[in-house]
C-alpha cells in the first residue's frame, strides 16, 4: 500500500491534551501527517513555541471571528481534531464541527477524550458537562450525515498523569478513599497514548481499505487497574508497607448527587468508577489501534511511578 501524506489541524493544540496529543502527530506521525496545524489564541507561549519549533503551522484561533478563523485552518485538512477544553463556550464548539463538515475534512474528532458519559445512570440529574457533550456530538453527526466526514467520539477513561493525584488516590502519603468497592476496577490512560491513538484512528479512517473498520464511538483502555492495585504498586515501587484504603458509601454519595444535581463533577466520577462504569476491560479497541502493542507499550501505572 502507498504511503498517503495528510493534515491534521488541532483546535487547542496549546490545551492540557491537545498539547500531548500534538506533539505525538509532529513526533511519531510526521510521514503520514507532514502538515500539523495548530490553532491557539497566543502564539507566544512556551507550548505554541514548543509546537512550532517541531514543525508545527501555527494559526491564530480568535473567540471574536471564530468563523475566520476556522475557515483558514480547516482549509484543505484531512483531520481535525477538537480538544478545547469543557471551559469554551458550546457556541464556539458549535461552530468548530460545522466549520470542519463545511470545509470537507475527512475525520472529526469530538471533544470527548474520557468519561463513556453513554454509560452513566444519572436519570434526571446528570452532570450538565456530559448533557452538553451529548447535545454537540448529536448536532455534529447530523449536520455531517450525507457528507464525507466522519464524526468520531474516543473515550478514553482517565488522564493517568492526573488522576493518580485526585480521586483518592494520595500516592505521596500512600493512603487511599475509594466510593464503593478497592477491588473495582478503573481505567486510566496516558496523554501520549490518547495521542498515539488519535493518530492511528485518523490513518485507519483516511485509508480505503481500513476505514470501514472504525466506529463512531468507541473505547480504549491504556491501564485497568483498582484501588488495591494501585495501593500494592506503590508499596512495591516504594518499598513501604501496604497503605490503608478506605471505603465510601456509594448509594449515599449517588443519592446526595441525586439531592442536588450540578455538584463537583468529581462527585459523579467517583461514582462511576465505584459502579465500574470505567471499567473498559471488555469492548474496548485496543486491539484495532495498537495490535498485540505492535505501535507502541501502552503506558502502565508502573511506568509512572517509576518516572516519579
Amino acid at each position: 500500500m502507498a504511503s498517503s501524506r495528510h493534515t491534521v489541524t488541532v483546535v487547542g493544540g496549546t490545551g492540557r491534551l491537545g498539547f500531548d496529543i500534538t506533539k505525538i502527530f509532529l513526533d511519531e506521525f510526521h510521514t503520514t501527517f507532514p502538515a500539523v496545524r495548530v490553532l491557539t489564541r497566543d502564539h507566544s507561549t512556551a507550548k505554541a513555541q514548543d509546537l512550532a519549533a517541531r514543525g508545527a503551522l501555527l494559526y491564530t484561533f480568535d473567540p471574536e471571528n471564530i468563523a475566520q478563523s476556522l475557515g483558514d485552518a480547516f482549509a484543505g485538512a484531512d483531520v481535525v481534531i477538537n480538544a478545547l477544553p469543557t471551559s469554551m463556550p458550546k457556541d464556539a464548539k458549535r461552530q468548530v464541527a460545522a466549520a470542519a463538515v463545511k470545509s470537507g475534512v475527512k475525520v472529526f474528532f469530538l471533544s470527548e477524550f474520557g468519561v463513556d458519559h453513554s454509560r452513566n445512570d444519572f436519570p434526571g440529574y446528570d452532570h450538565h458537562e456530559w448533557d452538553v457533550k451529548r447535545q454537540l456530538a448529536s448536532e455534529a453527526r447530523e449536520l455531517a450525515r450525507g457528507t464525507p466526514t466522519q464524526v468520531i467520539a474516543l473515550y478514553t477513561g482517565l488522564f493517568l498523569e492526573l488522576a493518580l493525584n485526585v480521586l483518592g488516590f494520595d500516592v505521596e502519603n500512600n493512603a487511599y478513599t475509594c466510593i464503593g468497592p478497592p477491588s473495582q476496577k478503573v481505567t486510566f490512560t496516558s496523554k501520549g497514548d490518547i495521542g498515539r491513538a488519535v493518530a492511528r484512528l485518523s490513518t485507519l479512517a483516511l485509508e480505503p481499505l481500513t476505514a470501514a473498520k472504525v466506529p463512531d464511538e468507541l473505547r480504549i483502555a491504556g491501564a485497568v487497574v483498582s484501588y488495591e492495585d494501585v495501593r500494592d504498586l506503590v508499596s512495591r515501587a516504594k518499598g513501604v508497607p501496604k497503605g490503608e484504603i478506605k471505603s465510601e458509601d456509594l448509594t449515599q454519595l449517588k443519592d446526595t448527587l441525586r439531592k442536588t444535581p450540578g455538584s463537583h463533577i468529581v462527585n459523579y466520577i467517583r461514582v462511576l468508577m465505584g459502579e465500574g462504569k470505567l471499567d473498559f476491560s471488555d469492548g474496548n479497541a485496543n486491539s484495532l489501534v495498537d495490535p498485540a502493542e505492535a505501535f507502541w507499550k501502552w503506558k502502565s501505572v508502573e511506568d509512572l511511578l517509576r518516572e516519579a
